[in-house]
């Protein structure tokens, strides 16, 4: 609704709704009257509402990525990260085990591989570093990785647990635990069923709360461990939920988060289950293929947020690579995305996995690539990563409208005095009957700094919906869009 000033004169000059939710759930057309917005790509909203560019990613250091059908399968070189005793950790899709120092050297620690053909799971004794992806349990104890224990379960998810670890069997309800404090013992008989409901467990995870969850397709279940007695876990209690897509679990914010049976991103926290993005429901339910679907927290740029990706689902753009980025305290959500170029558009946000180390932030690439993940870069190892925003079908007045003028507040003087001056780009889509060229706006060079310029005037029309848009590898912080209107 437009504003008008206390004595009822239309004030002319109306904000787009920057901050306004992403809402997925209906038509783009059905996005009226500034309450949502239609996309956001490769940007986020920060605490006074601007939208702000998302993290680069740089090169790191690179790992022997071999091929073959190991983790993840299909030797795709694709690498998940995690950290032990003060080093980063690299697991290769073909079972190799790393260890990358600050500097970017490695060295191999491969005795054993990892195998099994799943995303591997990692959990953390005083002694060892416990690898699971489907085959046998491999550890890192020392210099070479080995095998855990020939008595141990093959397993897809292996977790530590009040001195015990504990190991789910794929296709089946049941869960295995070493003995306490020897995790290379493990006894056929120290077996317990998840028996809540008659499903096969697919995913287990500890939370910072010592609670374990064992998953299934239908069910969750909580078991904790019991200080005395002849049984070490008891079963606290079970909801009606299944996980989806095992390797979404994810602890973060008091809370468990996963793609539950409906598709949907739930979160768990006690015997209660609750969704937490009503506003992509319906794109959630579309995504064609949940393979190899994880999730992770990342704390960047004063921002708290859980990263989900499907990198085999189609996504808008027509290409593979659904990544969708959740603001833990806004609640709103946006979309991430790399660069396909065989398609020359948007493509899968190049990331198999996240880690936080050494005060940065580590992204597992393809082809044994690690990369930093840093606001200092607005590209993707030197590929695109183009921003935009669109808004709703925007009626400003309820009838015909014309804009006379346009502006934008945004942080100018982002590059240096001989560097070539980047842009911003906007236009219209007037009445949904398709849209104008491009306009663009300079961010400036360093010593301008002026905060508003003018984008002109955009015609008439009954609805407006726009777009922003930004290729050029240079920060952008956009904290207003003002639009001047008045009756046609």
């Amino acid at each position: 609704m437009a504003r008008r000033d206390p004595g009822g004169a239309l004030m002319p000059w109306e904000r787009l709704p920057l901050d306004a939710p992403v809402l997925r759930n209906v038509a783009e057309t059905a996005l009226t009257g500034g309450r949502a917005n239609a996309a956001l790509e490769n940007a986020y909203v920060n605490e006074i509402g601007a939208v702000c560019r998302f993290p680069g990613l740089r090169p790191f250091t690179r790992v022997g990525g071999g091929v073959g059908g190991g983790v993840g399968g299909g030797g795709s070189g694709r690498v998940t990260l995690t950290e032990w005793r003060g080093d980063l950790i690299a697991l290769t899709a073909s079972g190799q085990v790393w260890r990358v120092s600050a500097t970017g050297a490695v060295t191999d620690l491969t005795g054993v591989p990892v195998s099994g053909g799943r995303r591997p799971v990692f959990a953390k004794t005083e002694t060892d570093l416990v690898i699971a992806a489907g085959g046998p349990i491999v550890r890192l104890a020392g210099e070479k990785t080995d095998l855990l224990a020939r008595s141990a379960p093959e397993s897809t998810h292996v977790c530590f647990i009040a001195g015990y670890l504990v190991a789910i069997e794929p296709r089946s309800g049941r869960f295995y635990h070493s003995a306490v404090g020897d995790y290379g013992t493990w006894n056929p008989l120290d077996v317990f069923s998840a028996e809540g409901k008659p499903d096969d467990l697919n995913a287990a995870i500890v939370t910072p709360y010592s609670e374990l969850l064992l998953c299934g397709p239908r069910s969750v279940e909580q078991f904790d461990p019991v200080s005395s007695g002849s049984q070490p876990f008891f079963r606290r209690w079970q909801i009606g939920d299944g996980v989806l897509a095992p390797y979404t679990l994810v602890s973060a914010n008091n809370g468990v988060y996963g793609v539950n049976q409906r598709a949907e991103f739930a979160r768990f926290s006690g015997q209660y289950s609750e969704d937490a993005g009503p506003t992509v429901g319906r794109f959630l339910e579309r995504i064609d293929d949940w393979t190899d679907a994880w999730a992770a927290e990342l704390l960047i740029e004063g921002q708290k947020f859980l990263l989900l990706q499907a990198p085999r689902a189609r996504n808008a753009h027509d290409t593979r690579g659904v990544t969708l980025l959740y603001d833990l305290r806004a609640q709103r959500w946006a979309s991430l995305y790399g660069w396909d170029a065989a398609a020359s558009r948007p493509g899968r946000w190049p990331g198999w996995s996240l880690l936080p180390i050494w005060g940065r932030w580590f992204v597992g690439g393809d082809d044994g690539a690690i990369h930093e993940l840093t606001p200092e870069r607005q590209d993707h190892d030197g590929a695109p990563q183009p921003v935009l925003y669109r808004s709703g079908h925007w009626s400003m007045l309820g009838h015909r409208t014309r804009v006379g003028d346009s502006r934008l507040r945004l942080r100018r003087g982002v590059v240096g005095p001989n560097d070539p001056e980047p842009v911003v780009s906007l236009r219209v889509n007037r009445d949904n009957r398709g849209w104008s060229a491009w306009r663009r706006v300079g961010l400036g060079r360093a010593g301008q700094r002026d905060l508003v310029v003018g984008a002109g005037a955009w015609g008439a029309a009954h609805s407006w919906q726009w777009e922003i848009a930004m290729t050029d590898a240079a920060p952008l912080e956009l904290h207003d869009v003002q639009i001047y209107q008045s009756g046609a």
